[in-house]
């Protein structure tokens, strides 16, 4: 699929409604680049997957930022082009992949999805990295073509990228670890689920994406204040179809296992997209709303309101989903238009902290589209 937006060119200053980041650029000078040639400023957006729901907020961050974009520079008489280009996903709802033996068979579809990027001679590209392993050559290909090269939710630390937008994974693991600790009164055995793919032969191996990795060191050294609390146990999370619940079916398992369990930290937080929790983890959800088992979780998607509601998990870290899309399209505009725009090679976006207290506020932020205004702090945290 892809979806064109027009866009005027020529945006001067950096604006994010994604709740105050501060993109990590510096205006040195407003001097012209190559795209502020007469043809089109045309950029590639590049997400996991067509059928990717939990990027529909960034989908829409990028809309948002055509209608920014156009409004600023409606008189400039330039134009941008913004194709949405998306990975294949199967009739089933899941991301196509290639031949299984292919440690790429993952991303083929999105490397097939840059490579036509590279070859369409955009001028920047913005992507959702899937396997930086195998993308990093792709990614130096197109910086080595002259493409500015913007990468959100997954990235590929060891190639060429201008920058990654997104969060910082260890500190937010460490933040996960500390909330869990703030609300377990810094006692008590808990639990960590995270990324987990099959292994082939009915198990699973953990998995090896950037950003769980940082996490779950994150999460461990922070666990390291803590001598009243002990991890029992590293709970696999694996697949992207929720309605298969085998990450909700693993933690129950985990909890049958370690009866004791009074806290569970989700680095991946697939458990609350998946369906039935409550018939598929008893346990867990009638200990949650009795209070005996406290949890938080990385991300806060719509389809999670619920289960908070519900007190299946106490604390949510968002993701600055909105930034994906609108921050990261006016960065890599500004990149590709200005040829003294600086960057570092992290910009920190940052993230949301949703508890019951300020959940309301944040499902109006998402319901209008618009986070420009602060939310309101957790109350269960110091």
């Amino acid at each position: 699929m892809i979806l064109r937006f027009n866009l005027g060119g020529g945006l001067m200053e950096h604006r994010s409604f994604s709740g105050g980041v501060l993109l990590a650029t510096t205006m040195l000078a407003c001097s012209e680049g190559s795209g502020m040639a007469n043809d089109p400023v045309s950029i590639a957006y590049i997400t996991y997957a067509e059928c990717s729901r939990f990027c529909d907020i960034c989908r829409a961050g990028a809309a948002q930022a055509e209608a920014d974009l156009s409004a600023s520079v409606a008189a400039d008489g330039k134009t941008v082009d913004v194709m949405i280009l998306e990975p294949r996903c199967t009739d089933q709802g899941t991301p196509v992949t290639a031949n299984p033996e292919d440690p790429c068979a993952a991303s083929r579809p999105q490397m097939a999805r840059l490579q036509e990027a590279i070859d369409m001679k955009v001028d920047a590209i913005v992507i959702d990295i899937q396997q930086a392993e195998c993308e990093t050559p792709l990614i130096d290909q197109a910086v080595d073509a002259g493409v500015k090269v913007v990468t959100y939710g997954g990235d590929a630390p060891q190639s060429k990228r201008h920058t990654y937008y997104g969060i910082d994974d260890r500190e937010a693991g460490a933040f996960l670890m500390d909330a869990l600790a703030a609300i377990n009164g810094e006692t008590g055995k808990i639990a960590l689920q995270t990324e987990f793919k099959p292994d082939g032969e009915g198990g699973f191996i953990i998995g090896n994406s950037v950003s769980f990795v940082n996490r779950v060191a994150g999460f461990e050294e922070a666990l390291k204040k803590y001598p009243n609390m002990e991890n029992v146990a590293i709970v696999p999370c694996a697949g992207v179809d929720d309605a298969d619940p085998a990450c909700t079916v693993e933690a129950e398992k985990a909890l049958n296992e370690n009866p004791d369990i009074v806290g569970f930290a989700f680095a991946r937080s697939k458990i609350f997209s998946e369906v039935d929790i409550a018939e598929n983890a008893p346990l867990l959800t009638e200990r949650a709303e009795a209070g005996d088992i406290h949890s938080v979780a990385f991300d806060a998607q719509p389809s999670y309101f619920e289960d908070m509601r519900a007190g299946y998990v106490d604390v949510l870290v968002g993701q600055k989903l909105f930034g994906w899309g609108f921050d990261t399209v006016t960065l890599a505009y500004d990149l590709a238009t200005q040829e003294d725009v600086r960057v570092s090679p992290f910009t920190n976006a940052g993230w949301y902290t949703i508890c019951p207290n300020n959940l309301d506020e944040f499902e109006a932020m998402n319901q209008a589209q618009d986070y420009r205004t602060p939310l309101s702090k957790c109350d269960l945290l110091p």
